[in-house]
C-alpha cells in the first residue's frame, strides 16, 4: 500500500504541475496505472507454456470535469481489453479511440504467437515472392536452408532478410501509428506511455538509427499532462549484460526528447521517478 502511495504522489506532482486542476486524486491515478497494465497486459501459450511478449500502449485518459479525476471507464469502454489484447496478439498494431498498443514482431517468436497472420516486413514480401503468412515463410526459409539444394539469387536474397533476433520493437512500432490519438486529443486528458521495459540503447534511443524513438517521442508533449512509465530495465534476451552507462545514457537522450521527469520506473508496487535533479535516478538504469 506504501508503494502505491508513492506511486501516486510521484504521478499527482507531474500531473499537478503541468495542469490548472486545482485537486488531483492521488489513489484515483495510482488505480489507473495498475489497472491499465493489469487489464491489457497480453499473453499466450506456446507448447503449453504461458508466454508474456513485451509490448506497450499509448492511452489518452479522459478528464471529468465533475468527479475532478481521470475517467479510466471511458477508455475501458472505447477500448476494451480483450479485444486490445486480441489485436496485438496477432501481431497487429492496435488503433483504437483511445488506444494505440503493439508487442514486439521478433523472428522466430511470430511462428508461435501469429503463425498464420500476414507477413508485415516490406523487404520479406519484396525478395521472397509469394509469401503470405509467417508460417509460409518459415516453410520458405527451411527449404532455403537445405546446403545441397542451389540457391537462386532471389532466394539467396529471400534468405538472407530474415535473421534470428530480427525484431521491431513495441514502443516503435506504438510510435508508428500514435497519429490516431494526436488526431483525436483533448487537452485535459492524461497521456500515459506505458512499455514494459525501458527503452533499448542501441536502437530505441540511438541517434542515428532508423528505428530510434527520439523525434516521434515528442508527440505525447502536445498533452498538458503526460508520462512515459516503464517496470523493466532492457536486457538482450541472451542475458548479455549491458553497461549501466548505457542504461543511463539511453533514459538521457529519452530525458532531452520529454524532459526527464515526465519519465518514472513503476515496479510492483512502487513508482521512481527517473530524474533526480539534472541526473537520471538510479533505480532506472541499475
Amino acid at each position: 500500500m506504501a508503494g502505491l502511495c508513492w506511486m501516486a504522489v510521484t504521478l499527482s506532482v507531474l500531473l499537478y504541475a503541468g495542469s490548472s486542476f486545482a485537486d488531483v486524486d492521488q489513489n484515483h491515478l495510482a488505480g489507473i496505472v495498475k489497472e491499465i497494465v493489469d487489464k491489457y497486459r497480453p499473453s499466450y501459450k506456446a507448447d503449453n507454456v504461458p508466454r508474456k511478449p513485451m509490448f506497450s500502449l499509448a492511452v489518452s485518459i479522459p478528464y471529468d470535469e465533475k468527479s475532478k479525476k481521470y475517467d479510466i471507464s471511458q477508455v475501458f469502454n472505447t477500448d476494451p481489453a480483450d479485444t486490445v489484447k486480441k489485436t496485438i496478439l496477432k501481431c497487429e498494431v492496435y488503433k483504437g479511440t483511445r488506444m494505440v498498443a503493439a508487442t514486439v514482431l521478433r523472428w522466430p517468436d511470430v511462428l508461435d504467437q501469429c503463425p498464420n497472420e500476414p507477413v508485415q516486413w516490406d523487404d520479406v514480401l519484396k525478395e521472397c515472392r509469394n509469401i503470405k503468412t509467417w508460417s509460409h515463410l518459415d516453410d520458405t526459409l527451411t527449404l532455403l536452408k537445405d546446403k545441397g539444394r542451389k540457391k537462386s539469387k532471389s532466394e539467396k536474397r529471400c534468405f538472407d532478410t530474415v535473421k534470428e533476433g530480427r525484431a521491431d520493437h513495441a514502443e516503435y512500432r506504438t510510435l508508428q501509428a500514435f497519429n490516431t490519438l494526436v488526431d483525436r486529443k483533448n487537452k485535459n486528458d492524461l497521456l500515459l506511455f506505458y512499455v514494459l521495459a525501458s527503452p533499448c540503447s542501441q536502437r530505441c534511443t540511438g541517434i542515428t538509427k532508423k528505428w530510434s524513438i527520439l523525434e516521434n517521442i515528442k508527440k505525447i508533449m502536445k498533452w498538458k499532462n503526460y508520462a512515459l512509465v516503464f517496470s523493466n530495465v532492457f536486457k538482450p534476451r541472451d542475458g548479455t549484460p549491458i553497461p549501466e552507462k548505457d542504461s543511463r545514457g539511453a533514459l538521457e537522450r529519452l530525458g532531452k526528447s520529454i524532459n526527464l521527469k515526465n519519465i518514472f520506473r513503476c515496479d510492483k508496487d512502487k513508482c521512481t521517478s527517473c530524474s533526480s535533479g539534472d541526473q537520471v535516478t538510479p533505480e532506472c538504469y541499475t
